[in-house]
């Protein structure tokens, strides 16, 4: 039986709904692992494979200590002519290894790999933490960051396709180079929003904040720039009262883009937002209500159009990249994207703290 968190829920029984006590069987193993197989080769665009030239100087082999089916090897064999080698936890093809645990790397070999994504809280919901509990002793919240850690350790180059939250997760990026995120799809089985992400020597990278950020093979600018468009330097007014989650609030907000190009994350007068008022809990982080307790009716109109033009050119200047992806893309193959409380909260709070005119 599961435990940490999991109740007296069996392994692989996933927990659907709260209330009701729903769930729905998963693949333990394959959850617990964290194991999705990159099936498209987009992922190598001209940043990454400049980077691969650089790394490939100094060091004429590549590893995958998470190789699965072999298929990102192939392709870098095939595009550098380089040695490869790789493990994985499964054995098989490849030495039996768990990378999650330590990554042999005598050679010091360019690592290139997909390694497991898993977040902590997400194991205790999908009834697979007691499978992945070792892994989480280190302090990190997901498998990725794990993996990361390991393949830091053993390699001065290291390009990882990781899960595209890395760029706002707060991950130390002093090895970081560049990050760039692919909105094609990289995988068969889920569409999990990738960016790859490549470091390099710790004596010669050092660039961390100033890491440049492209989307597909479009340079976006620096992180550090991207992190400030976020408003992430700007301090909470503690004169400014915004309350999330509030069944009878003045103000709607659609936190989240639809699969419709036209459906976009927007503010909007709580009585034009087609949403159940009875559907807001304290949790609700898609579509949701909210109240601007100082504002008056007379100047809400203004205040909510001036959120959405600060939002808009926000999306505009970062090409979308200052707001978290959300479950694969559009009918125009764009990423959708998703509005997080704290930073619609910094946004709102810089409409009212702006000069007024």
């Amino acid at each position: 039986m599961a435990n940490n968190g999991e109740q007296s829920r069996p392994v692989g029984q996933m927990l659907v709904s709260v209330a009701s006590g729903r769930t729905v069987t998963i693949d333990a193993s394959k959850v617990a692992t964290g194991s999705y197989f990159t099936t498209a080769n987009t992922w190598m665009n001209l940043p990454v494979r400049k980077f691969l030239e650089t790394a490939f100087a100094s060091n004429g082999s590549v590893l995958d200590p998470f190789a699965g089916d072999g298929h990102l090897l192939t392709l870098v064999a095939a595009e550098f002519g380089v040695a490869t080698s790789g493990f994985d936890i499964q054995g098989g093809r490849w030495p039996e290894n768990d990378s999650l645990l330590t990554v042999p790397n005598p050679e010091r070999a360019v690592i290139v790999t997909n390694p497991p994504y898993l977040a902590n809280h997400s194991a205790k919901r999908k009834g697979v933490h007691s499978l992945a509990a070792e892994y989480f002793e280190s302090g990190r919240d997901n498998l990725y960051k794990v993996a990361l850690d390991n393949c830091l350790a053993a390699a001065d180059y290291v390009v990882a396709i990781i899960p595209e939250t890395f760029l706002h997760s707060g991950y130390p990026t002093d090895r970081l180079v560049l990050a760039t995120v692919i909105e094609d799809a990289l995988f068969a089985d889920t569409d999990a929003p990738a960016v790859v992400a490549c470091f390099g020597p710790e004596t010669e990278a050092g660039l961390g904040q100033g890491a440049q950020v492209f989307l597909n093979e479009s340079l976006v600018g620096s992180l550090s720039q991207l992190h400030e468009l976020r408003l992430e330097s700007q301090a909470r007014s503690p004169r400014r009262r915004i309350q999330f989650n509030v069944a009878h609030g003045r103000v709607g907000l659609r936190a989240v883009d639809g699969t419709k190009a036209g459906e976009r994350i927007r503010f909007m007068p709580g009585d034009e937002f087609d949403y159940s008022r009875e559907a807001i809990k304290v949790s609700s982080r898609l579509m949701t209500y909210l109240e601007l307790p100082e504002v008056s009716d007379a100047d809400l109109p203004k205040v909510i159009a001036e959120a959405n033009a600060v939002l808009e050119t926000l999306r505009v200047s970062s090409q979308d990249l200052v707001l978290a992806p959300f479950k694969g893309n559009n009918n125009n193959g764009r990423r959708r994207r998703r509005l997080d409380y704290e930073m619609a909260r910094r946004l709102l709070v810089q409409v009212l703290d702006a000069p007024k005119k």
